[in-house]
């Protein structure tokens, strides 16, 4: 399951991302999403789309959105990133980031309920790689702010960071609180480029959802690097 080379505390993973260049591959998505899925729908029309399928639904589609966040989390199924931006597109980029962030902190509750006490052979796998065993260890050296970096890298699976989160002594509500903050970039960012797919006819408005991500991104990985230079984290340890 646990896939990702480097996962979190490796710092050749972020050292080699370049932030223009995955905002770029990000765009492209987000292009190749709305030309796949509405090839024939002008930016009204998918709005009306949208609009009518929240009016069908009111209040509820927060719920039934929220339910879903949980439920892929808790059975480990990885399209958290989809859900923010799918967040973006029907709700808009603000709205659409209250709700991402709710579904990422129900996320983090699935998925710690699930890995410490339903599917605890999902530990076992996970915590036999060394890329987490290193991580675990450097939780217990530097602390917090390690769990804020692996929130802050929303490059990485939300999916992967409740898991390897799920396997350190962490209390949950301390959890949900660096949940609360690490995240926030990341839920901001998707839900921009959610809020793209339904604005390629205005150049400004798109323009503006690209630059809020690219923003953050940038300051994500200045912010990163930064940390690791000052307490060496991510250096190799004996």
């Amino acid at each position: 399951m646990i896939s990702c080379q480097h996962f979190l505390v490796g710092d050749s993973l972020i050292k080699k991302i370049n932030p223009v260049l995955l905002l770029v591959v990000l765009s492209i998505l987000v292009f190749l999403l709305r030309k796949f899925l509405f090839p024939d729908y002008s930016d009204a029309a998918l709005i009306g789309f949208f609009e009518q399928l929240l009016s069908t639904f009111g209040v509820l589609s927060i719920v039934y959105l929220l339910l879903l966040y949980f439920f892929c989390s808790f059975f480990f199924i990885p399209i958290l990133i989809p859900l923010n931006i799918v967040c973006g597109a029907l709700f808009g980029p603000f709205l659409g980031s209250v709700v991402s962030l709710a579904g990422i902190l129900v996320s983090c509750v699935a998925s710690t309920i699930s890995v410490r006490y339903v599917f605890k052979g999902m530990a076992k796998l996970a915590g036999g790689h060394k890329e987490v065993k290193k991580f675990l260890s450097q939780i217990d050296r530097y602390g917090f702010i390690v769990a804020i970096i692996v929130r802050l890298t929303f490059f990485v699976p939300y999916l992967l960071q409740n898991i390897v989160l799920a396997m350190t002594t962490i209390r949950l509500d301390k959890l949900l609180l660096l949940t609360l903050f690490g995240a926030m970039p990341g839920v901001i960012s998707y839900s921009f480029l959610g809020a793209g797919l339904v604005s390629f006819d205005d150049a400004g408005t798109y323009g503006l959802y690209l630059l809020v991500p690219a923003t953050l991104l940038a300051l994500v990985t200045l912010f990163i690097n930064t940390t690791w230079r000052q307490i060496g984290i991510g250096r190799n340890q004996d």
